[in-house]
Formats: structure tokens, C-alpha cells, sequence
């Protein structure tokens, strides 16, 4: 599988897709994207299959990615709605009613402690935990907004260990098994022995490990030996280190000193989710990745939820296009 090569002549793009907008998928392939996420987190096992199925039936050699939950903690399913500094909101494994906020992983209930953070999709949202039991807490929000179901969940004052694959991650894994050609991101990777969890399961698996923990930066050799390729994520990266930490580790890190391919993921072009041009910042920002030697970006929100995927991708291939040619003049 040749979705990772380091000579593409406008350099990786790999552009996230949900279950709705994968039959845009030839149109972004068109357009310079050069592979496609699916999140594996926000997909039921059977739509995460026919997600697979309609790439494929479309484009048959098209490299697919689905990105898994994998040491990931997300909030489960509930109502959406609006929290505001001050509010107490009660997390629950087994929520009794529709103002429990779903939070289905015992592991947070037994190392959380009174005193401890809780940052949600990356850092918007910040909880103070007021009380504990076995399955649940109350928390006092101290950073409000729209808190929605299947966000990401970071405990800011240490990490929560997983010992090996979510229930969520291996009925998914069975779900798409059996499909030829797939990748598979690990949200969370910590030192590379998750990619054994994965091909017990998935024999031969391609693994993309993802850095968006402390922990990975410790243990970049490792991963780096033990994937295809390694994305760094800046979204839960950020909430993990504070933004100060995050720009130097950015700053510090040669991709050309790793084996695999290095690509950049979070907010990349995010102006374009909603407007159809990037920001200044981000163009120069992104001239910086190309010149560093970094193999590519992974688009988000820019093509998942964005108002114009398909343009979104043709800026970012238009960019690195024009990048590579001036870098050899």
C-alpha cells in the first residue's frame, strides 16, 4: 500500500470524511487529496463499513485511514446543549437521566480525584471535579460552550492508561476487517506496543500512530519504528502540554530525522471550514511544514464539516504545489 509516499508531488493531503460526505470522495480525489479519514469514533460499525465499501466502490485504489479511538477518552452519547462557567454537571458511566453527561470509561472514575481538570474537545471545555464515586462525578465548569456528544476527553493533570483496545475499537476493527486496503490510526499512541493490540486483530495492519499525548513525545523513536507513518496532532497535543509547550515541541521537531513519513494534523487551514480562503498566518505556517520536510497535512474539519470540502483540498494542493516549485528555483 503506497499511501504514504515521500516523493508526492504536492505532498500528502489526507482529507477527513464522514459517513454522509464520502461520495465527495472522487471529487476530493480530483482536487489533490491523496488519502481519506474516516473517524472511526464518530461512525457505528456498520456505517463505518459502508463508508469503507462507497470509497471503495468509487475509487478503488484509494488509501483509506480509519482513524480508531484507540487510549482516547470521548464522551458518550446524550442531548447536545450549551454549559456555562459555574454550572455543575454530573458524568456518569451508566447515565440515569437526560442531564447526565455519558462518560463510558471506568478507568477515568478510578483515577480521577477531587481537585483534578477535565479538558473536552480540545481544551473548549474545562471541568473541575467537585466529587467522585466508581461511576460518576460532579464537576464544576470553569470553560463553557457547546458540549457535544463524542468529544474528546483529556484528564489535564495526568494521563488515564489504557491496558489494550476499547470494546468500541475492536467491534469497529470486526466491522471492517475483512475490507482490503485499510489504515489504521491510533488516537493516543504512547510508546508503539499498541500496534500490537491492532494486528493481533488486524494481521499485517498499515498503523499510523498518533502524538497527541506527553508520553509520545518521550517515546518518539519507538513509535516512529513501529508505524507507517506518524501524524502529529496539535488538537489534544495543545489541551495535554498548554499552548506554550506545543509551539516549541512544533518548533524543535525535524520530520526528516524520523524514519516515516511525518504528517501535520489540527487546525492546519482552518479558516477554510468556514471561509474559502486561509489566513495569512496559516499559508506561511504551512510553507514552514513543506520546507521542514514534513510529508504532508490531514485536513479535519476543513473537509469534514467545512463549507466547501472540495475547495478546501484544491487550496491546500494549490499551496503545496506552488511551495515545492519555489523551494526549487
Amino acid at each position: 500500500m503506497s499511501f504514504l509516499p515521500l516523493d508526492a508531488p504536492r505532498g500528502q493531503i489526507v482529507a477527513t470524511v464522514t459517513g454522509e460526505s464520502v461520495v465527495l470522495c472522487p471529487e476530493l480525489a480530483r482536487a489533490g487529496a491523496t488519502a481519506f479519514r474516516l473517524n472511526a469514533s464518530h461512525l457505528e460499525p456498520e456505517a463505518l463499513r459502508r463508508a469503507t465499501e462507497t470509497i471503495r466502490a468509487s475509487l478503488p485504489d484509494a488509501p483509506i485511514v480509519v482513524d480508531l479511538q484507540g487510549a482516547k477518552l470521548r464522551l458518550g452519547s446524550f442531548a447536545e446543549r450549551t454549559v456555562v462557567a459555574g454550572e455543575t454537571l454530573r458524568f456518569a458511566l451508566a447515565p440515569r437521566t437526560s442531564r447526565e453527561v455519558s462518560l463510558p470509561h471506568p478507568e477515568v472514575f478510578a483515577a480521577v480525584a477531587v481537585g483534578d481538570t477535565l479538558s473536552c474537545d480540545d481544551d473548549r471545555l474545562r471541568f473541575k471535579i467537585r466529587a467522585v464515586t466508581p461511576d460518576s462525578l460532579e464537576a464544576a465548569v470553569l470553560q463553557g460552550g457547546p458540549l457535544r456528544p463524542r468529544k474528546g476527553l483529556n484528564v489535564v493533570e495526568h494521563p488515564v492508561e489504557l491496558s489494550d483496545l476499547t470494546g468500541a475499537d475492536q467491534v469497529r476493527l470486526q466491522a471492517v476487517g475483512d475490507v482490503p486496503g485499510l489504515a489504521f490510526a491510533f488516537s493516543f499512541m504512547k510508546d508503539g506496543r499498541e500496534t500490537t493490540w491492532l494486528r493481533s486483530r488486524v494481521p499485517g495492519a498499515t498503523v499510523v500512530g498518533k502524538v497527541e499525548r506527553a508520553e509520545a513525545i518521550a517515546n518518539l523513536t519507538l513509535i516512529d519504528v513501529s508505524t507507517s507513518a506518524v501524524w502529529i496532532c496539535r488538537g489534544d497535543l495543545g489541551a495535554q502540554l498548554g499552548m506554550a509547550a506545543l509551539a516549541k515541541f512544533v518548533a524543535d521537531l525535524t520530520p526528516v530525522a524520523l524514519r516515516q513519513p511525518v504528517l501535520m494534523a489540527g487546525q492546519v487551514l482552518e479558516h477554510l471550514t468556514e471561509h474559502s480562503e486561509p489566513t495569512r498566518s496559516e499559508v506561511c505556517h504551512l510553507f514552514d511544514l513543506s520546507r521542514r520536510g514534513y510529508a504532508g497535512i490531514v485536513l479535519s474539519d476543513e473537509t469534514a464539516i467545512g463549507r466547501h470540502p472540495v475547495r478546501a483540498v484544491e487550496t491546500a494542493a494549490g499551496l503545496l504545489a506552488s511551495f515545492r516549485t519555489a523551494s526549487a528555483l
